[in-house]
């Protein structure tokens, strides 16, 4: 669910603007293009916690929506 969600998300911003393919988000996210890829296609699952803020911020998504969906608690809410 979580990779699905990310990659219509991903897709839908790549209809408007170029810059939103594998390989740029996974460039300015930090992570190599294919393990996003994977992610997406649900074959990895989520990544960490740091890194889904980091897609949240890039894909202009609320970050505590995609660490819902990928089942994590945000680190602020454990401590």
């Amino acid at each position: 669910m979580f990779g699905e969600y990310l990659r219509k998300r991903r897709l839908g911003l790549r209809e408007g603007d170029r810059n939103y393919s594998v390989r740029k988000v996974a460039d300015r996210v930090g992570i190599e293009p294919s393990y996003l890829s994977k992610i997406e296609r649900g074959e990895q699952p989520p990544p960490s916690t740091a890194t889904i803020r980091r897609l949240a911020a890039d894909l202009a998504e609320d970050a505590d929506v995609l660490l819902a969906l990928a089942g994590k608690i945000d680190d602020d809410l454990r401590a």
